[in-house]
């Protein structure tokens, strides 16, 4: 497996220093920067060892995806300024969770907010692909939005969007905070990247005491998952904690390739 942090550009070296494999910044603040900013970031990005190769929080907090709120002019400018510069910086995932931003308000009837949603996700994947990018599905739990709450509402998503580019991702904290059963990885069989923190508090994964790391890790090399893992979580000290978790997280791969 590959291990990266999710975090802004700001922390790229020290990234590096501690033998991340990437960094997952956010899509959202990529398309904040001024041509300036981007373009030194980009010449920085070309020098370093590792990459930008997958990017979250794709949607700023004045986009909505369901509702009188829509407003699919501001979204598809929004879309392609942003992912080209993702394309630019090396990104091959782009992961669409943006909870508030995909909620369905209470004035929208539900099966309408699905069919929205389904809308709107198959919108970003055609935008997508024309930039080479795959997007996934991140299931939230459910006090960050009451749309796509589990990996089995997700994997139905991507399912209706029906998009070879749109895929599902796996999110521990959110698996574990909605006690979502891990054993769902196993009937899905299919993930395209994954994100990783403690149940309580949403800190960055130190130990295996008080979660089931050890279980999600065995769930995805059973379905033959050596794809990314993301940590995206909480820290009082990043250098230090990052160092720890990512010689943890190595060991839990290491563990699970020797049972296989």
């Amino acid at each position: 497996m590959r291990f990266g942090i999710c975090t802004g550009l700001e922390n790229l070296e020290l990234v590096e220093k501690l033998g991340f494999d990437y960094i997952e910044p956010q899509v959202s603040k990529i398309a904040e920067y001024t041509q300036e900013e981007f373009d030194s970031w980009k010449e920085k990005l070309a020098q370093a060892k590792i990459s930008c190769e997958t990017f979250n929080v794709l949607f700023p907090g004045t986009i909505h995806c369901i509702g009188e709120e829509y407003d699919e002019d501001t979204l598809v400018e929004y879309l392609n300024r942003a992912l080209a510069r993702v394309e630019e910086l090396g990104g091959e995932i782009v992961v669409f969770g943006s909870g508030k931003q995909r909620s369905c308000p209470d004035y929208v009837p539900f099966e309408e907010g699905v069919r929205q949603l389904v809308y709107v996700y198959r919108l970003v994947g055609e935008i997508a692909a024309k930039y080479h990018l795959t997007v996934v599905i991140e299931p939230l739990n459910r006090t960050e939005t009451n749309m796509i709450c589990t990996m089995a509402e997700g994997a139905m998503l991507a399912g209706m969007v029906d998009l070879p580019n749109v895929k599902l991702l796996a999110d521990y904290y959110h698996v574990a905070k909605d006690n979502d059963p891990i054993s769902d990885i196993s009937r899905i069989g299919n993930l395209a990247h994954t994100h990783i923190a403690t149940k309580e508090g949403r800190r960055y994964p130190l130990q295996k005491e008080g979660d089931q790391f050890d279980e999600f890790f065995k769930q995805l090399k059973g379905i033959g998952y050596e794809g990314r893992v993301s940590i995206e979580g909480g820290t009082d000290c990043m250098e230090e904690d990052a160092k720890k978790a990512l010689a943890f997280l190595r060991e839990l791969d290491k563990e699970c390739q020797e049972m296989a």
